[in-house]
């Protein structure tokens, strides 16, 4: 019998995509950050005699980073364990660190650390299944 070869996603350890989970979550602060840049460039350029557009100092468009945050949240609201998804809610979207989150959810900062490698575990598996039905 034949095996077919695995692709360079099968062959990934669970370290490299719970690091590819979190890269993807992270994504979300960055794309607040560049709205609310925009956003502000847009309100300096208003300022001026000549305004200017300043699009070009912004590379990357409002549509794709809307697109990834709301790919982020509708992963979030996938997860099943509460405290795993209020621990991924509150310090990937909110911004909260997890010493913060861990005291909103009343458990110590140990726990508080144990909960997000969880969250981020189940968080992988949604993010590789949704990977898996986009090449579809």
């Amino acid at each position: 019998m034949e095996q077919t070869p695995k692709t360079e996603r099968e062959r990934m350890t669970e370290e490299e995509r719970i690091e590819e989970a979190r890269n993807f979550l992270c994504g979300y602060q960055l794309c607040v950050d560049m709205l609310n840049l925009r956003g502000f460039e847009r309100k300096r350029a208003a300022r001026f005699d000549d305004p200017c557009t300043c699009d070009d100092l912004l590379s990357g468009n409002e549509a794709t980073w809307r697109a990834r945050m709301f790919a982020v949240s509708a992963l979030v609201g996938e997860m099943r364990n509460g405290r795993e998804k209020l621990m991924i809610y509150y310090h990937y979207i909110r911004g909260e660190s997890i010493e913060h989150t861990a005291s909103l959810l009343d458990v110590s900062r140990r726990t508080g650390y144990r909960i997000h490698m969880r969250g981020l575990r189940s968080f992988s598996f949604l993010y590789e299944r949704m990977l898996r039905h986009q090449k579809i």
